[in-house]
């Protein structure tokens, strides 16, 4: 499915949990009224298709958003889910398209009006589906004709897009317990990235040669940790570092790779000698006291002998 379409970002609370059992429980107090209209019900992959419906008014309490959430089942391993704000009468229209490589088939598409406050969605919409056309059958070469294959191009996980992909209100603020934008090899870099999809999967790649840093998951507000070391032996100068998500969401920012520091072992000869210094009184002031003894010791015997006399 297309990951660019709007999300509301008051909802970036909201878990995959809380979508997994809001859809399924929904208060009772709320009847969902009839389901979503889609428009065109067939397309193929990468053609736009509209989910729309009404009913989800919006709460006046600009602390308590609403909000309408889309998920569907396309294969992947966490689905696809989608946020859309209704207007202020309580309809509303989700754009969205099916990637290539996606299987042709029919869609259920899940659909509930939610606020930021609630655990569970106020009520959920009945369910609805689109279907996913196959590619159309290609025409046979002629006789004359002779057909080439062209190996499938692979791309690999992490490439770098350019800054002019990167999803729009992702950041990465070199603040908190962020260490920076730069680092010696062997030493521990902590990036705290804000703006992805509450639980998505992000996978970082550091460039110019590609090595997979690890993979990271986003809390419920769509912030991710991300926490390694520069590979020994990672050439200094400038890199790049590659986060991708795994709900489509694309981020790149320059990162400096420094020369490590040099380490230095204080050694006995820089340490400033003072035994010499402090032997030379030390030796003159007992000898200066040994003399004076001996001086009271004669005096004394002197003083005796007289006194005999």
């Amino acid at each position: 499915m297309s990951r660019t379409t709007t999300r509301a970002a008051a909802l970036t609370g909201l878990t995959a949990t809380t979508v997994a059992t809001g859809l399924l429980l929904a208060p009772a107090a709320f009847a969902a009224p009839s389901a979503p209209v889609v428009a065109p019900s067939a397309v193929a992959a990468g053609e736009d298709f509209t989910v729309s419906g009404e009913g989800c008014l919006p709460e006046s309490d600009p602390l308590n958003p609403t909000a309408v959430e889309l998920f569907i089942e396309d294969g992947t391993e966490s689905g696809y889910w989608d946020y859309v704000e209704p207007a202020a009468d309580g309809s509303w229209s989700a754009t969205l398209s099916f990637l290539e490589g996606t299987t042709p088939k029919d869609y259920v598409i899940e659909t509930a009006c939610l606020d930021y406050l609630n655990e569970a969605p106020r009520f959920v919409y009945p369910n609805t589906s689109v279907t996913l056309k196959g590619a159309p059958a290609s025409t046979p070469p002629t006789p004359t004709e002779t057909p080439t294959t062209e190996a499938p191009k692979s791309t690999p996980a992490g490439e770098i897009r350019g800054t002019q992909a990167n999803t729009k209100g992702v950041a990465s603020p070199d603040g908190g317990s962020a260490t920076g934008d730069s680092a010696a090899p062997g030493r521990k870099v902590v990036k705290v990235l804000t703006g992805f999809k509450p639980g998505e999967v992000v996978t970082v790649t550091l460039h110019s040669t590609p090595q997979t840093m690890g993979t990271f998951t986003a809390d419920r507000n769509g912030t991710v940790t991300v926490s390694f070391t520069v590979p020994a032996g990672t050439p200094t100068g400038d890199h790049t570092l590659v986060y991708e998500g795994s709900m489509g969401t694309y981020f790149q920012e320059s990162f400096s790779v420094t020369a490590a520091a040099a380490t230095s072992n204080a050694s006995s000869s820089s340490l400033a000698y003072t035994g010499a210094d402090v032997a030379l009184p030390l030796g003159l002031g007992v000898g200066a006291l040994a003399l004076g003894g001996g001086l009271v010791f004669a005096a004394r015997r002197r003083s005796a002998e007289g006194s005999q006399a």
